[in-house]
């Protein structure tokens, strides 16, 4: 199974979405681009868990 998340999943006006094996790795895709593309370094603890919170499990094709 693989992670998601996507910026509109917690309300930005943001095409960026990223996937990754775990959490682990999908959440320095996450901090690279809200540092990057939103200025937020550190991403706040409020942002955070809306972060986590909007993180997907997507089923693969095998």
């Amino acid at each position: 199974m693989t992670k998601e998340f996507a910026c509109r999943d917690i309300g930005l006006d943001c095409n960026f979405k990223a996937s990754a094996k775990t959490q682990e790795g999908l959440m320095p895709k996450i901090a690279q681009h809200a540092k990057e593309a939103h200025r937020l370094d550190p991403i706040p603890p409020e942002t955070l868990q809306k972060v986590t919170a909007a993180i997907k499990d997507k089923k693969g094709w095998f």
